[in-house]
Parts: C-alpha cells; sequence; structure tokens
C-alpha cells in the first residue's frame, strides 16, 4: 500500500471517528434534557456514522433522523427526543 493511501485511509478514519464523536455528544446531549433535538450538518460521513450511532441512540432513547441531500450521496443528522419528529419514530 503506497504512503498517500495509507495517509488517505487514516484521514477517512479519523475524521469518520470525529463524527461519531459529534454524533455521540448529541445524543448524550438530548438524552439528558439539554435539548429537545439537535442538527448536525455538513457531515462527509453521514449515512455511515447514521449507521454506526444507531444503537447507541437507540440504547438512550432518542430518534436519528436522516435529512438526505437532494443526490442522496449526503445526508444531515437530526438527533431528537423519540416522541418528537418525523413519524418513523
Amino acid at each position: 500500500m503506497s504512503v498517500a493511501r495509507t495517509l488517505d485511509t487514516s484521514l477517512t478514519r479519523r475524521s469518520i471517528e470525529r463524527e461519531l464523536d459529534l454524533v455521540a455528544v448529541a445524543i448524550r446531549m438530548v438524552a439528558g434534557g439539554g435539548a429537545p433535538g439537535v442538527t448536525l450538518v455538513g457531515l462527509e460521513f453521514g449515512p455511515a456514522v447514521l449507521e454506526g450511532s444507531a444503537r447507541a441512540a437507540h440504547n438512550a432513547g432518542v430518534a436519528l433522523e436522516a435529512l438526505w441531500q437532494p443526490d442522496e450521496s449526503r445526508c444531515d443528522i437530526r438527533v431528537h427526543r423519540r416522541n418528537e419528529g418525523s413519524d418513523a419514530d
């Protein structure tokens, strides 16, 4: 594996971990009553982060809602109490 590819893979992994951390903080904030909801926008890896955060959200009693971009390649994520927001909760 080339150095450039290794570096790119490492940066991608760190970016995903950083976005997972952001969602985890939002989950704790909403679950703890600090906010009724939080929307995280501009996530580069929204779909992967959404999938990776689903269990934590469920265990915390909050919902994650994908706010898809028109081309459906990216999504922002809304974290909210289960009794608020979309009908899918």
